[in-house]
């Protein structure tokens, strides 16, 4: 795991996500994207830059292992990008 993998486990680690309430979580964070819309373009160009699932990719979101899978399409980017968050902090904080 390199170092930005790390780091991102323990940012994450320490907003203690509540991911038990997935709908609750994605309205929360599409909340805080709409406040700052640069924010979804720093996690869009996060998600290029990563070469391991889950992906982002517009208003495209799913898990990507060679084939991309569970794949969702959105109307909006910034709802999009509220599920890639949760997504991400699921599969770095090790829910799967």
């Amino acid at each position: 795991m390199g170092n930005g993998s790390v780091l991102l486990r323990q940012l994450f680690g320490r907003a203690s996500p509540d991911l038990s309430d997935a709908a609750r979580a994605a309205a929360l964070i599409r909340l805080r994207l709409g406040e700052d819309p640069a924010l979804a373009e720093a996690w869009q160009t996060y998600s290029c830059d990563k070469r391991s699932r889950p992906y982002l990719d517009d208003c495209e979101v799913g898990l990507f292992d060679g084939k991309r899978r569970e794949v969702v399409r959105y109307e909006d980017r910034l709802d999009a990008c509220a599920d890639f968050i949760i997504r991400e902090a699921r599969w770095v904080l090790g829910y799967g």
